[in-house]
């Protein structure tokens, strides 16, 4: 008798030993045993996860000589037909082979015939999204209404292929990937019941290169068993599956975090010469930095698919990297592993993209950088803060300078009487303070209302200066009124007072002065005496005022005459 492959004789034959597709599995049971069965269904899903073994039990289920039963006995003569592949009732189509308008319109026909043995005519179409545009057209009417005894199973690995209109006209099922723990598990028992001699490593490691698909892992079984010598074993595995092995990839990792540049170079040559598969090595040093990510983000997180199980090797070489380097290097392998499906020269793509891994700047990511701004910035505001501080600890006496008066102009012919002399105001107690300082307590003021944002009192008070800064006032002098009219009224005046008690480490109260700074004051000719009222007389005729003369000298201009004799004649 021919040799079955493994995957053909330990095909599903019932609903109970399909694997890890219970959600399936149940529905079409319940379906079944409740009589109500859909004239189509739609089974989509990644390839060896049981979309045609599933077809064919249902098929079974519905012409079993003891049902329709939800669990066919495989015993009658329906069942065997059904299984071997011999019934007149089940039809398997290769829509890849089959796939133009002719044979649907054949199919067409053929449907209208009653079942030879059964109670069912199934068809079981293979990859139905190769069907063209004009077969998916001709089988429309068809799927939407069959004959009683007609059911439809259509099975694809794209189903996004498949038009709206089809998917409409049946029941959907999706097949997911088979689990790593469940395919192990199978290829235990088809160990056991075929006589193969397989490490448990072994196993685990077909599991996974199966891809969730349970087909793959019988094959790749299969394989391992006419290749074995005594006991398949993990390193047999590795060598007809072509893979790194675990020992490579933790070393090339291990020259990755040490950024040793000529030691990675050289382990590739060396896989290389031992005539390893440049992509495969992306693909396994991908799921190790997987692992070290997961590891990293959650030491006891349990359940989830890692390369390689050993803590040990998890805890050591995650604590090489940080999450942002690891996160970025992942990044850097997957368009390494794109670049290297279509290049020419593959070695040159995984060249390139570890020697940028080794070349990596340290502390580049996000999280380091936020921190150095941080840094930066309390350095700054250390060093703007040490002159106020300098000048709070040193207090000088200020001066406060007093604007001249100006003197009243009286009626012609008229005198005005000197008022009282004011009494000289006690002068409060003052700090002694280096007129210097004014300057950089006024300055770290400014720079204090450009940092809470207050710019529109920043451009009205940076145009008066300091002038002086006592126990309890604070003298601002303008050159100009409107700055000083501004900045006097309560808004801003306690904006201000706010922020001088902050610099300053006392609350004082603000005073807005017009006039000019000391050395840009030109002399007037009254200057000396402008400090004690003195009685003003009229200017004789054909002398000028002494006010005229200060306003002169003040805002610059010339004297204009006006004739009063002819606008009273006039």
């Amino acid at each position: 008798m021919a040799y079955v492959a493994l995957y053909r004789k330990w095909r599903p034959q019932d609903f109970d030993t399909l694997i890890g597709q219970e959600h399936v599995s149940v529905t079409l049971k319940n379906a079944i045993a409740a009589d109500k069965i859909a004239h189509a269904y739609l089974f989509s899903g990644p390839r060896g996860t049981g979309k045609t073994s599933t077809a064919k039990i249902l098929a079974k289920s519905l012409n079993c000589l003891n049902g329709p039963t939800p669990n066919p006995c495989n015993q009658c003569s329906n069942c065997q037909r059904i299984t071997t592949g011999t019934s007149m009732d089940v039809f398997e189509i290769d829509a890849a082979s089959n796939r133009g308008i002719d044979e649907i319109r054949d199919l067409r026909e053929t449907v209208k015939f009653a079942p030879v043995d059964g109670r069912y005519k199934v068809y079981i179409i293979d990859e139905v999204h190769m069907l063209t545009t004009e077969a998916f057209n001709a089988l429309l009417k068809t799927l939407e209404e069959p004959p009683a005894h007609v059911i439809f199973v259509l099975a694809t690995t794209e189903p996004h292929k498949i038009p709206a209109t089809i998917h409409s006209r049946c029941q959907r099922y999706d097949f997911r990937r088979i689990g790593v723990a469940d395919i192990e598990k199978q290829l235990t028992t088809v160990a056991v019941n075929s006589g193969l001699n397989a490490d448990a490593e072994a196993l685990r490691l077909i599991a996974v290169q199966a891809d969730g698909g349970m087909r793959d892992a019988l094959s790749i079984l299969d394989q391992c068993a006419a290749a074995q010598d005594g006991v398949i074993t993990p390193d047999q595995v590795r060598r007809l599956l072509g893979l790194i092995g675990h020992e490579w990839v933790w070393q090339i990792t291990e020259g990755l975090a040490k950024r040793d540049t000529p030691t990675v170079l050289v382990k590739l040559d060396e896989l290389i010469n031992l005539g390893k598969d440049i992509r495969q090595l992306l693909v396994e040093l991908t799921l190790h930095f997987r692992s070290l990510m997961l590891y990293k983000a959650a030491p006891d997180l349990e359940n989830i698919e890692m390369y390689s199980d050993d803590k040990r090797v998890l805890s050591n070489q995650s604590a090489w990297f940080s999450h942002e380097e690891l996160v970025r290097i992942l990044e850097m392998l997957h368009t390494a592993a794109n670049e290297a499906r279509w290049a020419q020269e593959p070695r040159i793509v995984i060249e390139m993209t570890f020697i940028s891994i080794c070349r990596r700047t340290a502390g580049s990511d996000l999280t380091s950088l936020i921190e150095r701004v941080a840094a930066l910035e309390a350095k700054l505001a250390n060093a703007s803060a040490l002159p106020v501080a300098a000048a709070a600890a040193k207090p000088q006496p200020s001066v406060v300078r007093e604007t001249p008066a100006i003197p009243v102009v009286p009626p012609k012919g008229k005198k005005v009487s000197p008022p009282a002399r004011p009494e000289p105001a006690k002068e409060p107690q003052v700090r002694e303070e280096v007129p210097a300082s004014l300057t950089e307590i006024w300055a770290a003021v400014l720079k204090e209302l450009l940092t809470t944002g207050k710019r529109s009192v920043h451009a009205c008070v940076m145009q008066g200066q300091l002038a002086s800064l006592t126990d309890n006032q604070a003298v601002v002098r303008f050159t100009a009124g409107f700055p000083k009219e501004r900045t006097e009224k309560d808004d801003f005046r306690l904006i201000v007072e706010k922020v001088l008690a902050q610099v300053s480490g006392q609350q004082v109260r603000l005073t807005c002065t017009l006039g000019q700074d000391e050395p840009a004051r030109p002399a007037l000719p009254s200057q000396e005496s402008s400090a004690r009222p003195q009685e003003v007389e009229a200017a004789e005729p054909g002398e000028e005022h002494p006010a005229v003369q200060q306003a002169r000298i003040l805002f610059g201009g010339k004297i204009i005459k006006i004739d009063d004799t002819n606008q009273s004649e006039s």
